[in-house]
């Protein structure tokens, strides 16, 4: 079961995402919230949370900031930012933030629900737009980062670092790359213990920033 809950100041939208969440047996909407600082003052429903919905124009505390807060706090939440906003700027500091996903509000219900329960799994929900803005910061981002380092990446470890900056999950690098799930996983693990990283955030943080793309 995965425990939801939804930050929206539109009780429309907030009562439809509750709606349609509801429908699915493996979701549980524990609760819904108008504003981010109701949310930060529920710790008891914080600390049973799996995914939070996360809005980006809030009254009061915006929801970037909000997700600063939850993700340094409640390192078992992940936050998938739900916006009607396809900006390049605020992408990058939902990512930077600590967001695993940025997804548009008009998606369809179908792929709502699928990308939450994949996010679940290790994968980093995007919407089109997102994903080719989060690349284009990768590969264009050269001024001020430092030169790669020798991180001793094996050649199967260098295309599980592609296909995770891909946003792929477990499931589908292992169809890709013909290994079980469990062997993706360990692959992984091996990953961010060398790039003494402790998530797909912090990985792509520092493919960002340390241009490591071009080690890849």
């Amino acid at each position: 079961m995965i425990n939801i809950v939804i930050v929206e100041d539109s009780f429309d939208a907030r009562e439809g995402f509750r709606y349609l969440l509801s429908l699915d047996s493996e979701i549980r909407v524990l609760n819904t919230y108008e504003n981010a600082e109701a949310l930060l003052d529920s710790a008891e429903v914080l600390s049973h949370t799996d995914v939070v919905l996360m809005d980006i124009e809030l009254p009061g505390m915006s929801g970037i900031e909000a997700t600063r807060i939850i993700t340094e706090t409640y390192r078992d939440t992940d936050i998938l930012i739900l916006t009607i906003f396809e900006d390049k700027e605020k992408i990058m500091k939902a990512v930077n933030a600590g967001a695993m996903g940025y997804l548009l509000k008009n998606c369809a219900p179908q792929d709502l629900v699928s990308q939450i329960k994949s996010m679940r799994k290790g994968g980093s929900p995007l919407s089109p737009f997102a994903a080719r803005a989060l690349l284009e910061e990768v590969y264009q981002r050269n001024d001020n980062s430092r030169a790669p380092e020798d991180y001793k990446l094996t050649k199967r470890e260098i295309e599980v670092c592609r296909a995770i900056i891909e946003g792929k999950t477990y499931r589908e690098m292992a169809e890709e790359l013909h290994m079980a799930s469990s062997t993706a996983k360990k692959h992984i693990l091996n990953i961010y213990r060398k790039l003494q990283v402790n998530s797909r955030v912090s990985f792509i943080k520092k493919v960002i920033h340390e241009n490591l793309i071009d080690a890849l």
